[in-house]
Order: C-alpha cells, then structure tokens, then sequence
C-alpha cells in the first residue's frame, strides 16, 4: 500500500488487509479501475437537503431534563424537520433540515422565523427567547448512495471497502454510526472465524460481503422510504412503495398510542432489532388495533 506523507513524499506501508473506510469507496473504486475491473453497480436516493445548525445557550425556564428534541417531517406538505440535543457548556445545538422547501436560513431571524413551520411548536417554543452564540452553520447532502460491492464477483486481494465507503445514508435519519458500528462487529466475526483457515484474508473478505446487506439492508430501507415520500426525491421507487407509505403511516398512528410501538419503532431505528420486528404477530395487532381505533 503506498500512501503520501505530510511532507508530499510516498511512502509504502507492508498490509495483509487494507479496510477502505474512506467514506465515499473513491480509493477502492479507482483501484478496480486502475485493473481495469468491473465497478459496482450502484442505487441512489436523491434528496438535496441542506442544514442550517445553530448553538444557544439553554435558558433558565427550559425544562432540564431533555434529552433530545427530534421532529419529523409530513410529506409532502411540510418538508422541514428539526433535531434540538443538550452539548457541553450548558447548551443547545440546534439544526433545521430542509429539502429546498425555503431560501438559505443566513441569519438568526431567518432560523427563528422557520420554526413555526414545523409540525409540533415545540423547538421554537424553547428558542423563543434565546440568542446564537455564534452564525449559522450551513452543510448539504446531495444523495444516499449503496455501492454494491457485495455484488461483484471479486474484489483485489486485501481490499475490503467499510461503512460510508460502501453505503452513505441520509443523515438526518441518524443510522450512519450505527450502521458503521455494526459492520465493525461484522468484520470483527469473520476475521475471527476466518484465522483458522488456510487463506484467512481471503475468507474474512468473502464472509465480510456475504453478511454485509443484511446489516445494511434495515437502515437503507428505512431512510430511503421516508425520502421518497417527497416528489422531488430523485431514485426509483419500489413497487410495493404505497403499500408500504401506507403501513408506515399505520405505524406512526400506533406509535403516538402505544408504549409498546414505539419502543419497537426506537429499538428499529436505533438499528437494536430487524425491520422484521414490525411484522411479528403481537406489534402487528397493536398497529391494527391502533388504526381502528383511529379511524372508528
């Protein structure tokens, strides 16, 4: 492996195993290319969303004991959603998520002024009062991308893509460390059962990319469903996809009702259980039961 040095010289580092966590897979995809060898097929979600983060100090009537502060959106009327989570030093940070729904948020009037447009009053209630401790704080997110190197038929020897390298999810769904953290177990598992073979490179990298979709399969199908709910996102919906919308919404009627939903929806999100947890007999009656009761 041959890498640049701070002072613009090369170096080559001797490596059995080389884990590309490089964060978009542009290294591991420019040495299949450089063989000339397939690249892998790839499934884009495009959302175009950008952030306005702004850091407050929390005010003295704020209730004390929050811990985080998390609105979504309604597609497609409302397009703006809101995280607000306690930091260090006594404060807020605070973002605003937005799919071009509204001009850049530049100042603290324009932030303020977004706020009411979210679906609960909430976060703007707690930042009535409050004032920026610094500017407003911009990035953008153009596309959830799967690279799917789990699909080719091979990868170079020792070269094994990782995390955002192979798969980048919308942020603001909060699944991207998780998700990370899991593969990290994963690889962990097949290094570990693949020591005592007789090429242990070569089996850890093929147990690696046949676990691997399941791992990132709960985590893309969450987030890219609810991005799709907005026309504007570019990328292909499944088939099934407003059969789908229509359990999410069922879903999220039972999870304002029932303690027991929406432990299983936190536990889902938080990547704890499979989507598969939904669809068991018991969650399943609770959503039905939810539903009825809603419409009755």
């Amino acid at each position: 492996m041959r890498f640049e040095t701070g002072s613009g010289q090369s170096e080559t580092l001797e490596a059995d195993l080389v884990v590309d966590a490089s964060g978009r897979g542009a290294l591991t995809v420019a040495l299949l290319d450089r063989l000339g060898w397939e690249r892998p097929p790839a499934t884009e979600i495009g959302v175009d969303i950008t952030y306005a983060t702004a850091v407050v100090q929390i005010p003295t009537s704020a209730i004390p004991d929050w811990k985080v502060v998390l609105t979504q959106p309604d597609p497609p009327a409302v397009a703006l959603n809101a995280v607000l989570v306690p930091i260090e030093g006594n404060r807020w940070i605070v973002t605003i998520v937005d799919r071009g729904s509204s001009p850049r948020l530049d100042s603290w009037e324009s932030f303020q002024a977004a706020l009411p447009r979210l679906i609960t009053p909430t976060i703007f209630g707690a930042l009535r009062h409050a004032k920026p401790l610094e500017g407003i704080r911009h990035y953008g997110f153009p596309a959830s991308v799967w690279k799917h190197f789990e699909r080719l038929r091979r990868l170079p020897r020792g070269v094994l893509p990782i995390a955002d390298a192979l798969c980048r999810f919308n942020p603001i769904h909060g699944q991207g460390m998780s998700s990370a953290a899991k593969q990290a177990r994963l690889l962990q598992t097949v290094l570990g059962q693949a020591a005592a073979e007789s090429d242990p490179v070569a089996g850890g990298q093929a147990g690696f990319m046949a676990g691997v979709e399941s791992v990132l399969q709960t985590p893309w199908s969450m987030s890219t469903s609810a991005d799709l709910a907005f026309p504007r996102t570019r990328g292909e919906r499944p088939e099934n996809f407003e059969k789908g919308r229509e359990f999410e919404a069922a879903l999220f009627r039972a999870v304002v009702a029932d303690p027991v939903v929406h432990r299983a929806m936190i536990e889902v999100g938080q990547l704890l259980q499979p989507h598969d947890l939904f669809h068991e007999p018991n969650i399943m009656e609770r959503i039905e039961a939810a539903s009825a009761k809603a419409f009755a």
